[in-house]
C-alpha cells in the first residue's frame, strides 16, 4: 500500500464499507462536506485501490482491505449472495444518511442478532435507531412485500420483550391497516420512507411541545391519563402528533368512542391530519406549524 488514507473523511467511508460491505454511490455523498466533488474524491479512492465498483456499488479494493486490517477496523468479508447483498444495501443506505448525525444513531440488524439462535436471526428488524438516547426497534416494509410479509412484521412486534418503541418504514402508507398494529406498546410510529420524512426523524425528541400547548391551550398540563398527553383535567384532552403513532390513536379512539362528552384535540402539521382524521374523524385538530418549535441550528448539527 504506497499511499496511506489522513484525510478524515475518507477515513470514515473507508471504515463504513469494511462495516457495512457494500455502499451505493449516490450515498457516499454523505460523508463528505462537499457534495459537489465527492465524485472526484470517490474516483482517486479507486484509482489507489482503496475501492472498487461494482456497477453502482461501492465495496474495499484492496488497498482498503489492507488498511482496514492495519487499523484493525471492524471489518466483514464481502458477502456475495443477491438477496442479503440487497438488504445491506438498504442498511447501509439508512446508516449513511445519519452518518454524520448527532440526534440519531443506527445499530444495524447484523450488529443485534445473536447468529447462534434462530429465533433472533429469522426475525425482522432491520435495526435499532437511538434517537437522543431513545431506542427503537425498526422494520421495513417495501412496496414488493406482500400481506404475508407485513403479519410477519406484526407477529414479531407483538412477542417482543426487550424493546417498547417501534419505527416502521414504509414506501406506502396506504398498505398499512394502522389497527393491526397496537399491542400495547409504548410507541410504534409508522413513517413514510422518503428523505423528508428521515430529516424530521433527527428531531424526534426536539419539539417544544410544552410552550405550544401553553401557547394554544391554556391551563393545560402534562396528563395524570394514559389516553392523552395534556390535559386541564376537565373538559380538554390533547394528543400530540409528530408522525403517525398507532399506540396513541388506538388509545384515543376508545377514549373517544367511550367518553363523547369529552373534548378530544389533536395537535399536528397539515400533512399528518390527512391520515389521522380517517383514524379519529370526531377528534377537534389544530394544524401547528412544528418547525417554529425546533431549535434546529441551536441545539443540532446533523
Amino acid at each position: 500500500m504506497s499511499y496511506f488514507l489522513i484525510n478524515k473523511e475518507e477515513i470514515s467511508l473507508i471504515k463504513f464499507i469494511a462495516k457495512y460491505q457494500y455502499l451505493n454511490v449516490k450515498d457516499a455523498k454523505y460523508f463528505f462536506s462537499s457534495s459537489r466533488y465527492y465524485r472526484n474524491r470517490i474516483k482517486v479512492l479507486i484509482d489507489k485501490k482503496f475501492l472498487r465498483k461494482i456497477k453502482w456499488t461501492l465495496v474495499l479494493g484492496q488497498s482498503g482491505i489492507q488498511y482496514a486490517n492495519i487499523l484493525n477496523f471492524q471489518y466483514n468479508k464481502l458477502n456475495k449472495n443477491q438477496q442479503y447483498k440487497e438488504r445491506l444495501l438498504r442498511l447501509s443506505n439508512i446508516a449513511a444518511f445519519y452518518h454524520n448525525c448527532d440526534t440519531v444513531h443506527f445499530i444495524p440488524s447484523f450488529e443485534i442478532k445473536d447468529k447462534t439462535v434462530f429465533t433472533t436471526t429469522g426475525r425482522r428488524f432491520i435495526g435499532v435507531f437511538n434517537i437522543n438516547g431513545f431506542e427503537y426497534l425498526t422494520y421495513q416494509i417495501l412496496k414488493e412485500y406482500d400481506n404475508k410479509y407485513i403479519e410477519s412484521v406484526v407477529f414479531d412486534i407483538q412477542k417482543e420483550m426487550k424493546y417498547g418503541n417501534f419505527i416502521i418504514l414504509v414506501d406506502d402508507i396506504s398498505r398499512i391497516n394502522l389497527n393491526n398494529f397496537a399491542f400495547g406498546k409504548n410507541k410504534i410510529l409508522v413513517i413514510e420512507d422518503n428523505e423528508t420524512n428521515r430529516e424530521k426523524l433527527k428531531y424526534l425528541h426536539s419539539v417544544r411541545w410544552q410552550e405550544l400547548i401553553e401557547e394554544y391551550y391554556s391551563g393545560c398540563y402534562l396528563s395524570k391519563y394514559n389516553f392523552c398527553e395534556y390535559s386541564n383535567n376537565k373538559d380538554i384532552f390533547i394528543n400530540t402528533f409528530y408522525f403517525i403513532d398507532t399506540e396513541k390513536i388506538i388509545r384515543f379512539k376508545y377514549f373517544i368512542n367511550e367518553s363523547s362528552t369529552k373534548r378530544a384535540y389533536i395537535v399536528c402539521d397539515m400533512e399528518l391530519k390527512e391520515n389521522l382524521r380517517k383514524e379519529l374523524p370526531n377528534a377537534n385538530y389544530r394544524v401547528v406549524n412544528l418547525e417554529k418549535y425546533i431549535d434546529k441550528e441551536k441545539r443540532y448539527y446533523c
